[in-house]
């Protein structure tokens, strides 16, 4: 792919504009929140839909790489270096259900002692 110079595509977007084209400027990024194509803040598909079933003249005008955006857990906010399963929500639902098999165990054992108890009071019982 070959890049423009930002000098030169900042003068073909004045030209577009003072003709009445609409112009967006931003990083290109996918996914969205939405699940889809992203231009700096605007979601393409929305942008996009409101030119359905109008011709159109589309300029791409690279200027060079995009900033990357850190990837953040929509659960706990750990930022993640990419798109996966977030390892600090991994550790802490591991660390919950030892957590919870810990106390069913206890249970389990306070139970059966109350058992044991009540079958030699029962057995004791004349």
């Amino acid at each position: 792919m070959m890049m423009v110079d930002l000098g030169n595509a900042k003068e073909l977007a004045t030209i577009a504009r003072e003709v009445g084209a609409e112009v967006l400027e931003g990083d290109l990024s996918y996914p969205s929140e939405s699940g889809g194509w992203q231009l700096g803040d605007v979601d393409l598909s929305e942008y996009l839909a409101q030119y359905r079933n109008h011709r159109l003249v589309l300029i791409l005008v690279p200027t060079g790489e995009a900033q990357t955006k850190p990837i953040v857990c929509g659960i706990c906010g750990f930022v993640m270096t990419e798109l996966q399963n977030c390892s600090r929500c991994k550790l802490i639902t591991q660390e919950a259900a030892r957590a919870l098999e810990a106390r069913q165990r206890e249970q389990d054992q306070l139970f059966e002692e109350i058992r044991a108890f009540l079958n030699r009071e029962q057995d004791e019982t004349p």
